[in-house]
């Protein structure tokens, strides 16, 4: 591979890529946050979960079961839950809280979601924050440039 084309893909990379991905990660990020510093403050709805199955069909294992408030108004069905204190087998009862989230509800002995989405979120905000830097830096660079030429 050429020099020149070697700089054209660090430059599709750096001007196109980065924050393409930073932006897609911060927005998942903003998604989940809600509901999982509600679930780390003890603020949703506590109840139990019950395992009725484990699901190994993506990148990790996860357990899947049925969510039960302790005042019984809240029942969910199918529903996943977040990574924390798990239950050993099928049938195992654990602490949980509900927040609302589609997918999951989380351990009430706590879940480490909030602190990965709070380390992605701040990595991804931080790599904008220097691509936008480049941006201004480029364009004043280019105005000089242009400025010198006339």
């Amino acid at each position: 591979m050429s020099e020149r084309r070697k700089q054209r893909a660090m430059r599709f990379f750096w001007w196109v890529l980065v924050p393409v991905l930073a932006g897609l990660i911060l927005l998942a990020a903003w998604r989940e946050v809600v509901p999982a510093y509600t679930a780390q403050f003890d603020t949703g709805t506590p109840g139990t979960f019950t395992a009725t199955g484990r699901d190994c069909s993506g990148r990790t294992c996860s357990w899947r079961g049925n969510f039960v408030s302790d005042d019984g108004l809240v029942v969910r069905r199918g529903i996943g839950l977040a990574p924390g204190a798990e239950p050993a087998t099928v049938g195992d009862r654990v602490a949980a809280t509900e927040v609302g989230h589609k997918r999951n509800v989380y351990p009430r002995a706590g879940s480490t979601d909030w602190f990965l989405i709070t380390l992605l979120a701040t990595v991804s905000l931080a790599v904008l924050v220097v691509w936008g830097v480049g941006v201004v830096r480029a364009i004043r660079r280019s105005v000089r440039q242009g400025a010198a030429g006339s």
